[in-house]
């Protein structure tokens, strides 16, 4: 791609954006449908909706057919609500608030800060705080990017010892849900804000899921704060790129305290299980470098993808030391930790 058509890919990306928020690929899910038809169902402009759908096809997303009937691609299948790989609302969010943000990656750069801070006057968790719908977008992203990750843990760790694992920073719950679905055995508490909670396990309750009700709980707390010690596995997935050095090192203390007191008690050291992207200063991964980059912009100042040997000081300053770091086969990792000394 040239210079001209790298600029200009924001439009696509804001586009496709567009299309999740009007939910086009649910509107042509059964059969292909003309634009007109499509227009009066999503309550958009029918001229305007063809300019921006033919972008689309032109990107891979959606397709026209002879009659000139819009259909889904094998791109536009995951812009689909009920789709099992659905990135609907992780492509809302990226090219709502995210976008807005990066509007402002100037800012960043000049002066460290981030954007995001710079154009709403607060972080994504006070917008959310204040903006409902916001919020609910934000949630179904994050489970967007969970689901493929949740299943990935599910077949390759080895959660045959395991009885309860806690996610820390679970969000609404869809890694317990991946792993719990998996195997039986498991039980889960999910540790995120109380309004997150609370959303979660409403849509659980209403999802008639008795069998991962019964196994899947949500506790509404500050992950800054004392955290339940009664967990064979500790969770924390794509949490410390979201913040910087110091506030990392009081999320993990405070898991590697609950873990010590378990043990105090007699119990088994806990694991756990940090699953994060580790970016090397070698790294050519234009997916990794963009999230490096993300990280900077939308998140806390001084936040930012770590290497491997970062990545283990930090967790050496905690108290907790590797055991093992498996790659998976997208841009995160699993690094296993325990208790420092515990072995």
């Amino acid at each position: 791609m040239d210079v001209l058509q790298l600029v200009g890919a924001s439009w696509i990306s804001k586009s496709i954006a567009v299309a999740a928020r009007l939910g086009v690929a649910d509107l042509v899910e059964q059969k292909p449908l003309p634009v007109d038809e499509i227009a009066r169902a999503a309550g958009a402009h029918p001229e305007a909706l063809l300019r921006l759908l033919r972008v689309l096809a032109a990107a891979g997303v959606f397709t026209f057919d002879a009659e000139g009937k819009v259909a889904n691609s094998k791109q536009s299948e995951r812009l689909r609500t009920n789709h099992p790989q659905s990135m609907r609302h992780f492509c809302m969010l990226a090219g709502e608030h995210y976008y807005d943000a990066c509007g402002a990656l100037l800012h960043t750069v000049k002066t460290g800060e981030p954007a995001f801070r710079h154009v709403f006057g607060g972080s994504i968790y006070d917008v959310m705080m204040k903006d409902p719908e916001a919020a609910l977008v934000y949630d179904k992203a994050m489970a967007d990017l969970t689901r493929p990750v949740a299943a990935l843990v599910a077949a390759r760790h080895d959660f045959s010892g395991v009885s309860t694992i806690i996610d820390v920073g679970g969000g609404s719950g869809t890694m317990l849900a991946g792993l719990l679905s998996a195997h039986k055995h498991l039980r889960g508490t999910c540790i995120d804000r109380e309004d997150v909670c609370a959303r979660a396990a409403a849509a659980l309750r209403a999802s008639g899921d008795e069998d991962l009700a019964d196994r899947l709980s949500f506790h509404g707390q500050s992950f800054f704060e004392s955290l339940p010690e009664g967990g064979d596995v500790y969770i924390l997935k794509n949490v410390l790129h979201n913040w910087g050095h110091d506030s990392s090192l009081r999320i993990l203390r405070q898991i590697a305290e609950a873990m010590r007191r378990k043990v105090a008690s007699g119990g088994r050291a806990p694991r756990l299980l940090v699953i994060e992207a580790l970016v090397e200063g070698t790294d050519t991964s234009l997916r990794k470098l963009v999230d490096a980059l993300f990280q900077v912009a939308l998140c806390e100042e001084g936040t930012r993808e770590r290497t491997e040997a970062e990545m283990r000081g930090l967790l050496g300053e905690a108290g907790l030391g590797v055991v093992a770091i498996q790659q998976l086969p997208t841009e995160l990792a699993v690094i296993e930790c325990t208790l420092a000394g515990a072995g």
